[in-house]
């Protein structure tokens, strides 16, 4: 929305708008007057306005008279923002199509990019695929001036004021359970269907019971999507929705044949701009088209509870054995009494000093990197398997839970790839993704609890988390003790058939393969790799790699002939 004075585009929501009205002295209005809001807001704090905004936004404000423009993202990157700037003039918009659109100047394709692409290294958060455009960062402003000048000011900061506590008290879980609930309802459409996928885990699980739960009797007011691709995947997503009276469920057992003679791979790099970064930006799209079909603008995740709110917490045996706090140590390891004895005195020698690597992660990119197949002078040019090898890390230098989220999840902002490619794949279908458990509140009253309360007796995982949802989320899936659904039979199968039809794909896609990425890709290894793959019953490493390394060459090849 533009005025004589300011230009103003927001991409997202605001959920404090009461609280803003109240600090500017404004009059209650509704949510269409958020741009005049904005604009009083910037009158009164400036760059500080960042500070002031709660929700899940993307903002771009120009003050004309001060010759300003002003960008800021949220904290965790919900939405996108990209920019670009030409001989002084910066350009702005949240996809990259739309900001070629308004800056319709040559763009060079970044063939540093596309070979970490090959490794699924690609993700930044200032850089992108193009060396002309940049992303603001999450939890950044930006502001240019008319000459071009311009400065970058990261304005959130996490804090990690957790007490020190070695007895659990449920005042916590009280707390945690308030900001969560307030975390899905303030998303909630008031007279509009929903949808939210459920893939049966405690995450989507927990934002479909409470839509429900709040919903009273969700009715035609609330629509569950899933897919049911392993052996117990139906049945936890159904008890959730059963238990909650979800009428409309709609599950997917087949990922194949869905595209009904579409190309995924084109569609998705005209609604990108460039090759997908996380696979269920396009993985999604029957979701999005189910929910276009049945007027659903609004599509609730779980993701991101993993990260932080339902960390599993294992770090919590090194606090406690740092602390000598060896009684609530002994409580939290897994056993019967004789054994959660002798692994305190293992514990308590082996556990005193961090390995380099996470072990089971090191072991398996030992095993998969033999399969990759970039150039070896490419991998030694862009420093590819020193850089692969530091993902192995993971959490193996962390002794605190708090110092695992904030050092690592929350400053790699890795899981930032997915937010921004669904978020824009299913804008195109007129579908606004929410993800409640990346709410900065509750993220911050996550990182606020004591440690000893995110993980229960015998190592009870996500226990903060579980005790908060029960009552509401089935207890077959509050409490199910482990993540697995049956995946291994789905490995078999990618092991032994489905790498046969990816061998198929990858023939006909070597035969006329883009000639920059036949410039990456070691073609004797490939063309090896494909007659390997037809005979099928391969290794679980041959499969994920080759997997993983064919579907990264479609987007590329597709991205590369434009």
């Amino acid at each position: 929305m533009s005025t004589n004075t300011y230009a103003i585009e927001f991409s997202g929501q605001l959920h404090n708008i009461p609280e803003l009205l109240s600090k500017l002295n404004l009059e209650s209005r509704q949510e269409e007057d958020l741009i005049a809001l904005l604009k009083t807001g910037w009158q009164r704090w400036g760059t500080g306005l960042a500070e002031q905004l709660v929700g899940d936004y993307a903002l771009a404000l120009t003050d004309k008279s001060a010759g300003l423009t002003y960008l800021v993202r949220h904290p965790l990157g919900i939405k996108p923002l990209y920019y670009r700037v030409e001989q002084g003039e910066l350009s702005y918009a949240f996809t990259i199509p739309e900001l070629q659109r308004r800056c319709p100047k040559p763009l060079t394709k970044d063939m540093d990019w596309a070979a970490s692409y090959m490794l699924h290294m690609s993700f930044s958060q200032t850089e992108t695929a193009y060396k002309e455009i940049k992303k603001v960062p999450p939890g950044h402003w930006l502001t240019c001036d008319h000459a071009g000048n311009m400065v970058i000011q990261h304005y959130h900061q996490w804090q990690d004021d957790a007490p020190h506590a070695i007895k659990r008290d449920e005042k916590w879980v009280d707390a945690y359970r308030e900001v969560l609930e307030e975390s899905i309802r303030c998303r909630i459409d008031s007279d509009a269907p929903m949808g939210t996928e459920n893939s049966g885990g405690i995450d989507s699980a927990t934002i479909s019971a409470y839509l429900a739960h709040f919903l009273g009797v969700p009715g035609d007011r609330l629509y569950s999507f899933g897919f049911a691709l392993c052996e117990q995947e139906p049945a936890f997503i159904l008890e959730t929705s059963q238990a909650r009276r979800i009428r409309h469920n709609y599950i997917i057992s087949d990922r194949y044949g869905l595209e009904d003679g579409n190309d995924p791979v084109a569609d998705g790099l005209a609604l990108l701009g460039y090759p997908e970064e996380h696979g269920n930006a396009g993985a999604h799209t029957p979701f999005y088209r189910e929910c276009q079909q049945r007027g659903i603008h609004t599509l609730f995740s779980g993701f991101g509870g993993d990260e932080v709110v339902t960390n599993p917490g294992h770090h919590l045996r090194y606090e406690l054995l740092d602390g000598r706090h060896y009684p609530a140590l002994w409580d939290i390891l897994p056993g019967d009494p004789l054994r959660r004895t002798l692994r305190l005195l293992k514990t308590s020698v082996v556990a005193r000093k961090n390995p380099s690597h996470r072990p089971a992660f090191l072991q398996a990119w030992n095993q998969r990197w033999p399969h990759q197949l970039l150039r070896l002078e490419v991998v030694q040019r862009l420093d590819l398997y020193e850089r692969y090898m530091e993902t192995a890390i993971y959490d193996a230098p962390y002794r605190r839970i708090n110092d695992f989220i904030l050092q690592h999840h929350l400053k790699k902002m890795q899981l930032t790839a997915r937010l921004e490619n669904c978020t824009v794949m299913a804008a195109a279908y007129g579908v606004d993704y929410r993800w409640p458990l990346w709410d900065v509140r509750l993220v911050q009253q996550y990182l606020s609890t004591p440690s000893i309360e995110k993980v229960g007796p015998k190592g009870m995982g996500r226990y903060l988390h579980r005790r908060a949802i029960d009552g509401v989320v089935p207890k077959r899936v509050a409490w199910k003790p482990s993540k697995d659904m049956g995946y291994g039979q789905l490995h078999q199968k990618m092991q032994e058939s489905g790498v046969i039809q990816i061998a198929k794909d990858a023939r006909e896609l070597e035969a006329n393969l883009e000639p920059a990425l036949a410039e990456l890709i070691d073609l004797e290894k490939l063309r090896t790799q494909i007659a390997r793959a037809e005979q099928g019953h391969v290794s679980q490493e041959f499969a994920f790699f080759f997997r993983r390394g064919i579907r990264a060459m479609q987007w590329l090849d597709g991205w590369l002939k434009g």
